[in-house]
């Protein structure tokens, strides 16, 4: 799976997403801060320019704008991953990140769906300053609008997709030993319980080495999304979303 990340070094833009979202991508990460002027959740790596730069809700909406009245973000019947990397340690950005979820909760995958509702074609995973977003909150509330990146969930999120298949996210840097990659697939890795995806990150010129370590997503900046694309596994049309 191809997985957009901004680039740390240039400014985000909503046209950003416009771009990963025409090459085909399955995921894309957005870097979280609060812009102190109006207490607003915008969407920037750096902590500077926030007045620029656009907030959460605007991206979400970009996204959905593209899913248009499809199931799923692609309209190929797989999961699409929203991936939320925490920059600063604040309630109020907490507590910001929360309310613009609860708006788009018909929209999560982990928003209960009833024993015989079907999966919905969107997944919130948290990276970065995760543990502290998620203490804010009830684990019921947490876990009904994302998923923590290398939480192990066995007892607390049942899988209901009829095809089953791994749902838990964890981020390891390249380069990942293809070992490990397995470990965490059969859930026998000794540092981290539980059954896991894996993305790598920090791949750039090798793309492809990640894409050989078994990993299942990749991160990629703009510029490398047409290399990620053709490492990607092809897919039928049609599959479960949840994978």
């Amino acid at each position: 799976m191809v997985h957009f990340h901004p680039r740390a070094d240039a400014p985000f833009r909503l046209a950003d997403i416009d771009r990963a979202l025409s090459a085909g991508v399955h995921g894309i990460e957005l870097d979280l801060r609060l812009r102190r002027s109006d207490r607003a959740v915008v969407c920037s790596h750096s902590a500077r320019g926030l007045e620029e730069r656009p907030t959460l809700a605007a991206s979400i909406d970009r996204i959905l704008r593209y899913r248009g009245d499809s199931g799923t973000v692609q309209k190929d019947g797989l999961q699409f991953f929203l991936v939320l990397d925490v920059k600063e340690r604040s309630p109020l950005l907490y507590r910001g990140i929360v309310r613009t979820l609860r708006r788009y909760a018909d929209s999560w995958s982990t928003t209960a769906a009833g024993p015989d509702g079907s999966p919905r074609g969107m997944t919130v995973v948290v990276s970065g300053g995760a543990r502290g977003l998620a203490g804010t909150l009830e684990a019921a509330t947490a876990d009904s609008l994302f998923i923590l990146e290398g939480q192990d969930y066995r007892g607390r999120i049942r899988q209901v997709s009829p095809e089953g298949g791994r749902f838990q996210w964890i981020a390891i840097q390249h380069p990942g030993e293809r070992g490990r990659v397995r470990a965490l697939h059969a859930g026998t890795d000794l540092a981290t319980p539980g059954v896991f995806n894996v993305r790598a990150y920090d791949c750039h010129r090798r793309l492809a080495e990640c894409a050989a370590a078994g990993v299942d997503a990749v991160n990629a900046d703009l510029d490398e999304l047409p290399r990620a694309a053709k490492l990607s596994a092809w897919v039928p049309h049609g599959s479960d979303p949840s994978r």
